[in-house]
């Protein structure tokens, strides 16, 4: 549990410290566009004192805003649409603003100056300009947040170019696959089965972030996770993401009972090995990952039900991940024939370890 938060205060700030990356580095383009004006106007302007005061600016406002919402706010506002969501916290920054200058205002002179200085500037107040040029830097980074969450990690790799030109990498997958999803779609309706989809999307979502893993696809009740390999095997973050993703589910038991009748479970296969990763289509570009690997993993978790199990691992992916006997219990299953595979596959069952003994 303590690795879990830890994980999570990581992803948090690792957040933040972007958000206030971003906007330094705006905030000192912004300084040479405001130099030019200047200058064109016959104002005489050092550039670098000009900066130094923009990125200034931007590292404070980026650790105080991007800070809140990192922390505090997204979590809360990704559940409503974007416009609602930019509305409450442009209002909250105007609260903000006026509330500090007000508190800074009544403690003293030297207080005041500080605030004109980084808000306002030396030539005297520039509302509301200013307060705008916030308001919209903070509503560019949450649609750049949502867009993100939308599109998955392949939006900024698409940007980037990255995949471009197809390459070969090692990642881990993990093939998710809801239990009983039929009968259950039959008993409560279609309707509702999709409702229900969404709300377990979105407790998924949490763990597979906090495990630096990327959603690769949703198909029906089945979601396949990738991780690079580095990212996956450190602190074994593959395997807890499936924990932590069936302690999400259970801690939201009673609401999933009342709202639906039924309580998710998911099994899960797990499977490394290289893949080819690259762009694909014109009109809706897409990263995808082509190999063998991919295959087997999904064909790992079809086998969950036959021995009744979870979880199963691959020997391949278990040799490296090397799990503590502390923390999991394992448990050989056999070499097993997979459909489409010429040679069979020596697969394992993995369960935390306390789990495991309570049976």
């Amino acid at each position: 549990m303590a690795q879990h938060w830890l994980q999570k205060f990581r992803t948090r700030t690792d957040r933040t410290v972007r958000i206030t990356l971003s906007w330094m580095v705006v905030g000192a383009i912004g300084a040479l566009f405001e130099r030019a004006v200047l200058m064109d106007e016959g104002v005489k302007v050092s550039i670098q004192v000009l900066a130094m005061e923009r990125v200034l600016s931007a590292l404070v406002m980026g650790v105080v805003l991007g800070g809140i919402y990192s922390f505090l706010l997204r979590d809360r506002l990704r559940w409503l649409p974007f416009l609602p969501a930019f509305g409450i916290m442009a209002s909250g920054i105007v609260l903000l603003f006026f509330g500090l200058k007000a508190a800074m205002t009544a403690s003293g002179p030297g207080s005041k100056e500080l605030i004109d200085g980084l808000w306002w500037g030396d030539n005297g107040p520039a509302w509301p300009a200013d307060h705008v040029y916030w308001v919209l830097l903070m509503g560019a980074t949450m649609l750049a947040v949502r867009l993100v969450d939308q599109y998955g990690s392949g939006a900024l790799t698409y940007l980037s170019g990255r995949y471009f030109k197809p390459k070969q990498e090692l990642r881990i997958f993990m093939f998710l696959d809801m239990r009983a999803s039929m009968g259950v779609a039959e008993r409560i309706g279609h309707l509702r089965y999709f409702s229900m989809l969404n709300d377990v999307y979105a407790d998924i979502t949490d763990p597979v972030l906090y495990s630096n893993g990327e959603i690769y696809q949703y198909v029906g009740d089945e979601v396949s996770v990738s991780w690079k390999l580095r990212k996956g095997l450190r602190d074994q973050r593959c395997l807890q993401c499936f924990f932590d993703i069936r302690d999400r589910l259970a801690e939201h038991a009673d609401r999933y009972q009342q709202r639906y009748g039924h309580v998710p479970q998911f099994k899960a296969g797990f499977h490394y090995g290289t893949v080819t990763t690259g762009e694909v289509g014109l009109l809706k570009k897409d990263v995808i990952f082509s190999g063998d690997v991919v295959n087997t993993a999904a064909r790992i978790q079809n086998m969950c039900n036959e021995h009744g199990v979870d979880l199963l691992i691959s020997k391949d992916l278990l040799d490296i991940l090397r799990p503590s006997d502390r923390r999991y219990t394992v448990r050989h299953i056999g070499e097993i024939a997979l459909k489409g595979r010429s040679a069979a596959i020596s697969l394992y069952s993995l369960d935390r370890a306390s789990r495991a003994e309570g049976q």
